[in-house]
């Protein structure tokens, strides 16, 4: 397909990035969705990300995908409460169990790879221009397109995720520093769009832990498995609904 190196700016402007198992039409319906601006307000944004990642598409990638992908299992049951977290509409305790997961892999895949590093922001930096060289070098797959992956995902990740929490420039507040460190108090985050993000940083760590792996970096094709987790998952937003009133 070649360089989606444009999509890389406009999802750059919402604060998102190129994520991995998602077709292009469903990126497509996210950047549908931006103003003449580049813009999208919150609530719509967060709604665009629901539609993409549905309960379903969510329980399949937990079960076909981390549960066999190197140094993303060993967090499995954290993903796994920050998930059920999510549906319970407890997105404060959602997104403040997932955030560590992206160093904790971050950490190990670069390790792994030989380029680790004393901060995360040079980890992460080296981590995917390590990837990079052996998708480019070896041209794995569509691998301009996967360049431009990689490119957008560190940018997120060094440029968003890690900076300074006073600089994010997002309502969303998706910042490592702010929610970790309590700058970000009950009304400075918690929307479900910050687990979202989160959750697609998951996948695509899990995505580039699958290039030395050997694993498909295709979506999951679902499983009776993820079929019931999905059904559990399902009964957790119910019961959400239930508890809202209350909380």
């Amino acid at each position: 397909m070649g360089s989606l190196d444009s999509w890389v700016v406009s999802l750059e402007k919402v604060g998102w990035f190129i994520p991995p198992y998602v077709n292009m039409g469903q990126l497509e319906h996210i950047l549908g969705g931006l103003d003449s601006n580049g813009n999208v307000q919150q609530d719509k944004l967060g709604y665009l990300l629901a539609s993409i990642y549905p309960i379903e598409t969510i329980s399949a990638v937990f079960i076909e995908k981390y549960s066999s992908t190197p140094f993303v299992k060993e967090y499995l049951n954290i993903i796994d409460n920050s998930i059920e977290c999510h549906f319970l509409g407890l997105n404060y305790a959602s997104v403040s169990t997932l955030i560590p997961v992206v160093e904790g892999v971050a950490r190990k895949l670069a390790n792994h790879r030989g380029v680790g590093h004393k901060y995360i922001k040079k980890t992460v930096q080296n981590l995917c221009l390590s990837c990079k060289e052996q998708v480019v070098g070896n041209k794995i797959g569509d691998y301009q397109e996967i360049e431009s992956m990689i490119d957008s995902f560190e940018k997120f990740v060094t440029n968003k995720l890690y900076t300074d929490s006073k600089k994010y420039p997002h309502e969303d507040n998706t910042n490592r520093n702010g929610i970790t460190h309590g700058a970000y108090n009950d009304m400075d985050f918690g929307n479900p769009v910050s687990f979202y993000k989160v959750i697609s940083l998951i996948n695509f760590l899990s995505f580039l832990s699958a290039i030395d792996a050997g694993l498909s970096w295709f979506p999951p094709k679902g499983t009776q498995e993820g079929n019931k987790k999905a059904c559990y998952l399902h009964m957790c937003q119910k019961f959400s609904e239930l508890r809202a009133p209350y909380s």
